[in-house]
């Protein structure tokens, strides 16, 4: 009986040795492995078999793996979610505001506050030389080079209002993609664990998948007594239960002032036919930025902007109709009129009987008086007219608080960016410490197991050659 525990030791020891050079094997493949926890076989000493009552001494009957173990912090898991999160929510704010803040950007000189000082300076020129065609053309140029900047302007920030748009359309699909992929893992991790078997690497990649999940919306994870992975999106519902997913449904929409929504701006719903949008629930994550910045920056940029065109038109206008040109003419718009500041930036334009003849241009306050210039010098002092924010403002300094609101809100988000990265990277080591895995401790490992193995077949050799050694005797 002795022989033949002897026999069962060596077995069961290259055995166990070969699980260890397996898993370090594994661990060393998978060093570079994104989201990879490093692991551990755990062996354990059998229980001897010995019937009691026989007498004589216990023999060890050798080892046996008990597991496959996998080293992870649930803890560092989830400050690396929420860490991924915020970071991620900062990195999708910086790239548009940072687009919204070029547009404005008048480092080349020809930006539109310079265009719009330039449409009140020719103003005044012409107040000085009221009879002069050249200042008149003047005028008329620097009013369209002022308009088609405004134009500018209002386009290149409606197309970054679609590029957003765009990314909500991309980042929904991605979610559902990971949804769907969480359910799946959540059904083989389960069938895994009912049939005894270590679901290690499946772990990690649910655990990745959840990850990535977090940076696009702001998720509450549980877990639930069969070790199945819930997941909830904060203030809107769930998308994974168990093996089940929800997915969400993204669609253009009218304009919706109660619900603060953008005439043709893509909205969240739970199903195609639903009008109830989910889309301001998202808050965090890179859908809460993309959707905070649209809604909220962009919008902003765009109202201001639009609020800006229609001002300086209407003033315009309203001084321009109550003077008369040179042929005694009254009551001419020097702007298209507009009805309302919706999309001003836009439709702003030269009335027909200006851009027709500088001719028209009303410098006057009466007829027949060829050296009136009171009504060009009335125009040209709106300039610094308090037309905005209830008389407090003028449009020089309205438009500097859109550009100025931008930049401050951008320097704002970069600075917290910067804080994040620097959490990110702090989290990463502790991570690495705990899950990573370790080159050198794993060759290490590698060489005990290869010596616990070489060690546990020569025991079954010497075991075999006294085997032999009976047989002859007895022979």
């Amino acid at each position: 009986m002795a022989l033949l525990n002897v026999f069962q030791s060596g077995k069961s020891g290259m055995t166990t040795a070969k699980a260890g050079i397996a898993t370090a094997g594994h661990n060393i493949s998978n060093a570079g492995t994104e989201g990879f926890s490093r692991q551990r076989a755990v062996s354990e000493a059998q229980v001897t078999n010995q019937i009691a009552g026989q007498g004589g001494p216990y023999y060890g009957q050798g080892s046996k793996l008990s597991r496959i173990e996998r080293i992870n912090d649930n803890y560092i898991e989830k400050q690396l979610r929420e860490g991924g999160r915020d970071l991620s929510y900062n990195e999708e704010k910086q790239v548009f505001l940072g687009q919204v803040e070029d547009v404005f950007n008048e480092m080349n000189g020809d930006g539109l506050n310079r265009l719009v000082a330039k449409f009140f300076n020719d103003f005044r020129k012409l107040s000085s030389e009221p009879s002069s065609e050249a200042v008149r053309q003047a005028v008329r140029e620097s009013s369209q080079a002022m308009v088609g900047d405004f134009r500018r302007i209002r386009t290149e920030v409606e197309q970054i209002r679609n590029h957003v748009d765009n990314r909500v359309d991309g980042n929904m699909k991605e979610l559902t993609s990971f949804g769907k992929e969480l359910a799946e893992l959540n059904n083989r991790i389960h069938v895994a664990e009912i049939q005894g078997n270590d679901a290690n690497d499946l772990q990690d990649r649910r655990d990745m998948v959840i990850k990535k999940m977090n940076t696009l919306v702001d998720l509450n994870v549980t877990k639930d007594n069969s070790g199945m992975v819930n997941v909830d999106i904060r203030g809107v519902g769930p998308i994974v239960t168990g093996v089940n997913f929800e997915s969400y449904h993204v669609g253009r929409a009218p304009a919706q002032e109660d619900q603060g929504s953008v005439a043709n701006s893509l909205q969240i719903a739970r199903s195609p036919h639903s009008t109830q949008y989910l889309t301001d629930r998202f808050k965090n994550g890179k859908l809460g930025a993309l959707i905070e910045t649209r809604d909220k920056s962009i919008s902003m940029v765009l109202d201001r902007l639009d609020q800006l065109a229609f001002s300086v038109a209407s003033s315009v206008n309203e001084l321009h109709e109550k003077g008369f040109t040179a042929d005694g003419k009254t009551g001419i718009s020097f702007f298209a009129p507009m009805d309302g500041p919706e999309g001003a930036a836009q439709r702003l334009a030269l009335s027909q009987d200006i851009h027709s003849s500088v001719g028209n241009i009303a410098i006057a306050l009466q007829p027949d008086a060829p050296g009136d210039n009171r009504n060009a010098l009335a125009i040209s002092n709106l300039q610094n007219v308090h037309l905005f924010n209830g008389g407090r403002t003028t449009a020089d300094d309205f438009y500097n608080s859109i550009v100025s609101d931008i930049g401050v809100t951008n320097a704002r988000n970069n600075e917290t960016l910067s804080q994040n990265r620097s959490i990110m990277a702090q989290l990463g080591k502790v991570r690495e410490q705990t899950s990573g895995v370790s080159i050198d401790e794993e060759t290490t490992n590698l060489m005990q197991f290869q010596h616990a193995f070489d060690a546990s077949a020569k025991v079954i050799k010497t075991a075999d050659e006294m085997l032999d050694t009976v047989l002859r005797l007895r022979g």
